[in-house]
């Protein structure tokens, strides 16, 4: 057994190790097919040998079991907040403070950072390993949320030194967050289903971290950058900056655009350079964060009951501009959410024309007196999505409308009911023709069942003549039916039709995820089509079968559970089935290593490709072991360029990466089996 107990140490050690070269480095010295392969390889042998399995290693990250609650405690060290500052003169009074509180009139040394806008967090680590993690709460006492900071990827669970260099007892305090890509990648999922969008990625991430179910929570992919030391036991540092370098060794990522400025005047500098340059960080900050860079000047300076006298946050400006709110359009999503929408006259900000915004919900709008009419301050939330900040009362001409909580549903007139304990408005009616148009448009979305052309007019004119009244009534239209609709002439209606029957032959985990079913992902339907063998199997599973499938907490098993057992689930199975649709299951991914042209290669999408869709080859390749990234870089193997080709080719040309257009690509993807036939 010592053998076994050895081999499973050198495993999670190495995956540490290569995790850390992932998340924190940016310099990975593996695929990620080799990198999924070692992780295989230990969740095989922890479950061969399950008295094995400790809370460190890294399969054990998403909780198997959801919290009724979350707990309440006290912080040890009082989290405080960190004084503002707006201006260069702000900051040079700050520097007059500091060397008065200190007595001294040489330079002060300061560190600086970005300050992240997200949600400040608390982890503890007891003898190298991940403890605890409080959130900021009221400063004196938070809420326990381990579970869910355990998702975080690029956090490790077990500090990454030698035993006898890890302090004994160590809270690490940072910043838990959203990068933009990720924020924008989770609203266009919702905006998809008609779901009402989060305001922006401070809140997005405040909100996940307070999921009950941690499963949710790892499908969301936050993210953590520690900024400075709340306790420690048998921590030698003396400075601000030997803090961060420590942390860094322990594999704790920290902010690489910290610097240490030796005056004032380099502070200034640095917060204005930053100012200008924020929007090419790939999260959000609004500001910097200016420390004192020696601990014991720190500990002579000491707090006020509210923040510490050795630390001021340069906050900066947010670019707003002011509109008319003209009116209300109410949105319902799939699950029948109803989201007010502003619809504003045109205005530019931040590059863009924007003539609508989200008002979130009617708690936010009556907080914040937003009347419809009124003259209101606008900005974009992330850089992305537009929100109305305020209303300005002192421009009223009296002609202003109060908006009022709506009693029934907009598309159907049923009776809308508050969620328990929450904020959004639900309309109570399952038939809702408002909920189902929203629904429609996820069923035929990208990630769903691809039905190209099925657009917001063409479901309003589907739904309302009752030409589809479900999901499987789009299998049932014919050319008579499309021909007579608004703007469908018979070359559309011939394309639209076909685009039907191409969706047909999509696999099961995209048919589960265009049901829309609540809680169900892009991820968890991937792994429910790997988990049963039919389509029937799953549909009919318990809920404990649901929940020992690994990664699907409680809160997604009775989900998928009801839908299929309470409502009209299982019969548009039956009518997909019926109609035509494949829904092939998915087996568990089993690939030979070197066995294809793309095995293990770096690759890069580009321009528009005829025989496919960027998705469906995104999924081909990484079934072949191809690591499929965003960008191009000097690491890059193979940059596929399809029509219309930008600037990713330019660059790829400039690095001297082989480029791959799909004449090739097509040759290049045949497998040595489909050869030998």
């Amino acid at each position: 057994m010592s053998e076994i107990k050895q081999k499973i140490e050198e495993l999670r050690d190495k995956i540490w190790y290569h995790s850390r070269k992932y998340h924190l480095e940016s310099n990975p010295e593996i695929s990620d097919f080799e990198y999924d392969k070692l992780f295989e390889k230990l969740q095989d042998l922890e479950e061969k040998y399950p008295e094995q399995i400790t809370e460190d290693s890294p399969t054990q990250r998403v909780a198997p079991i959801p919290l009724s609650e979350f707990t309440r405690q006290e912080h040890k060290v009082p989290m405080l907040s960190i004084e503002n500052t707006y201006s260069t003169e702000e900051l040079q009074e700050f520097d007059e403070r500091v060397k008065r509180l200190l007595k001294k009139t040489e330079p002060i040394e300061y560190l600086v950072e970005p300050k992240i806008d997200g949600a400040a967090i608390s982890i503890w680590y007891e003898n190298g390993k991940l403890s605890q993690a409080l959130t900021r709460g009221d400063g004196r006492w938070g809420e326990l949320v381990t579970q869910n900071v355990r998702t975080i990827q690029s956090l490790p669970l077990k500090l990454l030194s030698d035993q006898a260099q890890i302090s004994s007892l160590l809270e690490v305090r940072g910043e838990i967050y959203l990068s933009h890509k990720e924020f924008q990648r989770i609203n266009e999922m919702r905006c998809a289903s008609g779901e009402a969008t989060f305001a922006n990625p401070r809140n997005s991430a405040a909100g996940t971290l307070k999921l009950l179910d941690p499963s949710i929570v790892s499908e969301r992919k936050l993210d953590f950058l520690a900024h400075s030391l709340g306790y420690a036991e048998g921590l030698s540092a003396q400075t601000q900056e030997e803090v961060l370098k420590t942390f860094s060794k322990y594999g704790i990522p920290v902010n690489p655009n910290g610097i240490k400025a030796p005056s004032i005047e380099v502070v200034i500098k640095t917060c204005q350079e930053w100012e200008e340059k924020r929007n090419s960080l790939p999260y959000d900050i609004d500001g910097m964060v200016v420390k004192v860079n020696r601990m014991d000047w720190q500990a002579q300076m000491g707090s006020t009951s509210r923040a510490p006298r050795w630390a001021v946050a340069y906050k900066f400006t947010q670019e707003e501009v002011m509109t008319r709110l003209r009116e209300i359009h109410v949105q319902v999503g799939k699950g029948g959410t109803l989201t007010p929408v502003a619809i504003l006259d045109p205005v530019h900000l931040a590059g863009t024309v924007v003539k609508r915004a989200s008002l979130h919900n009617y708690d936010d709008i009556k907080r914040k007196g937003i009347y419809q009419g009124d003259w209101v301050t606008i900005t974009k939330a992330g850089e992305i999505i537009p929100q109305v900040l305020r209303a300005h009362p002192e421009k009223r001409t009296g002609e202003e409308i109060a908006i009022l909580e709506p009693t029934t549903c907009p598309a159907c007139h049923s009776e809308v009911k508050k969620d328990d304990n929450g904020v959004y408005l639900r309309c109570t009616n399952q038939e809702c023709a408002g909920g189902f148009k929203a629904r429609l448009k996820f069923f035929a979305s990208r990630q769903g069942m691809e039905i190209q052309g099925l657009g917001e007019k063409l479901i309003e004119q589907l739904v309302d003549t009752g030409l589809v009244t479900d999901f499987v009534d789009l299998y049932k239209l014919t050319f008579d039916d499309l021909e007579n609709l608004e703007r469908m002439g018979k070359k559309s209606a011939h394309n639209f039709i076909e685009n039907i029957k191409q969706s047909k032959k999509k696999s099961a985990d995209k048919v589960i995820f265009a049901l829309g079913i609540r809680h169900v992902g892009r991820r968890a339907a991937t792994i429910f089509a790997q988990n049963f063998s039919t389509m029937e199997d799953f549909c009919q599973a318990s809920i404990d079968e649901l929940e020992d499938i690994d990664e699907i907490g409680p809160v997604m098993a009775l989900s998928v559970f009801d839908f299929f057992h309470s409502g009209p689930g299982m019969n548009i199975i039956e009518g997909l089935k019926e109609a035509g649709v494949e829904m092939e299951m998915l087996l568990p991914t089993t690939r030979e290593e070197g066995s294809h042209f793309f095995s293990e290669k770096s690759v890069v999408l580009t321009g528009t490709l005829t025989h496919f869709t960027r998705e469906e080859l995104k999924e081909k390749l990484e079934a072949l072991g191809t690591e499929v990234k965003s960008s191009i870089s000097k690491n890059t193997d193979y940059l596929i360029a399809g029509e219309k080709a930008g600037s990713k080719l330019k660059k790829a040309q400039s690095l001297s990466i082989t480029i791959i257009e799909e004449d090739e690509l097509l040759q290049r993807l045949v497998t040595k089996e489909e050869k030998q036939d």
